[in-house]
């Protein structure tokens, strides 16, 4: 149908009076609403929006009802189905649960201002984002967790699956939906290893049984430097800097002469990370060195991997300080006494312990 075919249509409908001839019109702008869809601007799209609306909320639930089931499966003009998805229960939860016309942005305030069953009813869309996801779980009751933890289409952070462990340790119907959810990484699933009973502790056994090798890997690593954060043992920026670290080793700008520079960056822990993994030993025994500003210890590593006199030299000065400079000649004769293979040995020793606490 041609754009002034539409408007007649539309004026129509908006003069009629008739109850019953505007409840038909709706329907016949409905279906116009869909012929046209594809090829009507986003303005037409808005004014179908908006007088649909308007005669719809004249008219008695059950035609908004119907109106509202139209849509599933289907783009409903955004203003209307934001109309709708603010409507009585049995004509919102359709566009909540379907509808692709509202943002993530819509749907988190409507989780944030609306009722439980509104909340469920979002929960059940084919895709949930993770912001959703979180405010589902911030917002919603044990019920609304556990219809969110049902959909498999739901992405769950971890920040969010957090917060779902902690309300399953008060709450024991939790249980079975967090277990039976496919989509759990296995740290979380083990994590409710000591809450479960009998039957769902065999089945999270079961699930590591099914795992292979680089999961379990990936898994443990993700708890443990989750553990680390929580306990204080590693910093807050230690994930960030990792995945920086991941960059500059992608990019081939991970190399011994790029330490300073990290130094001086004020990134320290990215510093403790490169200096690691280019000798081969793990974060704590770096960060042990600089948090006691051991230059022996740093200078028996850098001494094993050859590093240039004069790299230690500002490596072990930004390490001391502000003093560190002043005492640079004196670390360069501490770095010449070091017998490279001593050092060699050494740093064998610490990598052996380095990859059996890996182990472990």
């Amino acid at each position: 149908m041609e754009t002034g075919a539409r408007y007649t249509k539309l004026l129509e409908i908006a003069h009629e009076t008739s109850s019953e001839r505007r409840r038909e019109l709706l329907h016949e702008v409905t279906d116009l609403f869909f012929e046209s869809h594809a090829t009507s601007t986003p303005a037409e799209q808005h004014m179908f929006g908006d007088l649909i609306g308007k005669v719809a909320f004249d008219l008695n639930n059950e035609v908004r009802k119907e109106l509202s089931a139209r849509f599933i499966g289907g783009q409903a003009p955004r203003n209307l189905a934001l109309a709708l998805a603010d409507d009585v229960l049995e004509v919102a939860a359709p566009i909540l649960q379907h509808t692709k016309s509202l943002t993530d942005e819509d749907l988190v305030k409507i989780v944030q201002n609306k009722g439980t069953h509104y909340q469920i009813a979002v929960s059940k869309r084919d895709e949930v984002s993770e912001v959703l996801s979180d405010a589902l779980v911030t917002h919603g009751n044990d019920d609304v967790l556990t219809h969110l933890l049902r959909n498999e289409g739901a992405q769950i952070s971890e920040i969010t699956y957090d917060k779902v462990v902690t309300r399953a340790e008060a709450n024991p119907d939790l249980h079975g939906p967090m277990v039976a959810r496919k989509a759990i990484p296995p740290e979380v699933l083990n994590q409710l290893y000591s809450m479960v009973s009998g039957p769902m502790r065999k089945e999270i056994l079961e699930r590591n049984q099914n795992l292979s090798p680089e999961e379990v890997e990936a898994a443990m690593a993700r708890a443990r430097t989750k553990i680390g954060v929580q306990t204080g043992a590693l910093p807050a920026d230690f994930e960030a800097a990792q995945a920086r670290l991941t960059e500059l080793s992608a990019q081939g700008e991970l190399d011994p002469g790029q330490l300073p520079n990290i130094w001086r960056s004020d990134d320290t822990t990215l510093f403790a990370l490169a200096f690691a993994q280019i000798v081969g030993v793990d974060y704590f025994a770096i960060s042990k060195l600089i948090n006691s500003a051991d230059v022996d210890g740093m200078a028996m590593l850098c001494r094993a991997k050859n590093f240039p006199r004069a790299l230690f030299v500002s490596i072990a000065a930004l390490t001391i300080g502000n003093n560190g400079m002043e005492d640079a000649a004196k670390l360069g004769h501490l770095y010449n006494e070091v017998p490279v293979e001593a050092a060699q040995r050494a740093l064998r020793f610490m990598q052996i312990r380095t990859a059996t606490a890996k182990a472990a």
